[in-house]
């Protein structure tokens, strides 16, 4: 089998904002050649001379150094937003403009695949029924809006939509996650981007959750022909940690590379790329040296596991 194993450009926030210096990390230091671009590295509302000459940075570096951009997705700094579950009309429609200056830059890096979680709602609105049901159903028409957009104006052909742990954000379990995925590739009839799902291993922490919906591998087992992506990170199964796979916390984590790639192993989902975050105020070089650490975690597991990468 063989894994299309790469990162998430999130781990770069504020350290390597400059493509040429994060490419020669992802390439030189890690030996990777599949990012996924974070939008945390560039705002895509930003004047459109700025966004394309920044795409343009991101296209030659990625080209000099032999690196693949799979896909764009929502980072850090705007998944803090409400987005399409803003309480205020106005809010939803300010996530949907933030959704479609994000196609608008994913077509100008030249990737046809776009993703990220797509809101949450306040807590007035998800503990008032009637306000919830309303708020539902005005981010999933936009959402389908935004998908046929997506397609028919950018290109884009599949959205990799995150679910969360967090139970404001739409769906906390397998079935309701399942239920979301097919309503809304029914409602779209072939018209817009597909929905799919980037599964993250450390998003089934929420306590509510019974033992299945916290186990991640149930999750793939199940969602297998719905997941285009899995997001790893290491976690201790209370909080979405994003640790990195360290001897540290390999120690207390709960995410074992052999688990994983022997579930994935007899399923379909072969694309897994690193989510690693770290507090802006840790020192650099750790920074770097656990990144590199985690690398070597899993293209060592996937070498005992028999797989390539």
């Amino acid at each position: 089998m063989t894994i299309e194993f790469g990162i998430s450009t999130g781990f770069a926030i504020k350290r390597w904002a400059d493509p040429k210096e994060w490419a020669k990390v992802v390439k030189e230091e890690l030996g990777l050649e599949h990012v996924q671009f974070s939008f945390d590295q560039f705002d895509p509302r930003a004047k459109e001379q700025s966004v394309e000459s920044y795409c343009y940075r991101v296209q030659n570096e990625c080209e000099k150094h032999g690196i693949t951009i799979q896909s764009t997705f929502a980072g850090l700094s705007i998944y803090a937003h409400n987005l399409l579950y803003h309480p205020l009309v106005e809010g939803r429609m300010d996530g949907a403009d933030w959704f479609a200056h994000a196609f608008h830059m994913t077509k100008l890096l030249g990737v046809q695949t776009t993703g990220g979680p797509i809101g949450g709602m306040d807590v007035a609105t998800f503990h008032d029924s009637q306000k919830s049901d309303y708020v539902q159903q005005h981010s999933t028409e936009l959402l389908i809006y935004l998908l046929t957009i997506a397609k028919q104006k950018y290109g884009i052909e599949a959205f990799y939509w995150e679910p969360t742990p967090v139970e404001r954000e739409s769906t906390l379990t397998i079935e309701e996650t399942e239920k979301f995925v097919e309503d809304i590739n029914q409602k779209l009839n072939g018209r817009g981007a597909r929905l799919s799902l980037c599964f993250d291993i450390g998003h089934t922490t929420n306590p509510k959750l019974d033992d299945n919906n916290r186990n991640p591998l149930h999750w793939i087992e199940t969602l297998d022909d719905k997941i285009d992506m899995i997001h790893l990170q290491q976690t201790d199964g209370y909080l979405d940690r994003h640790y990195p796979f360290t001897e540290k916390y390999n120690r207390d984590g709960m995410i074992r590379g052999e688990e994983v790639l022997q579930t994935v192993k007899k399923n379909t989902t072969e694309r897994l790329y690193l989510e690693i975050g770290h507090a802006f105020e840790e020192d650099d070089q750790q920074v770097l040296n656990d990144l590199i650490e985690s690398v070597e975690y899993w293209k060592n597991t996937m070498k005992r596991m028999g797989c390539s990468y």
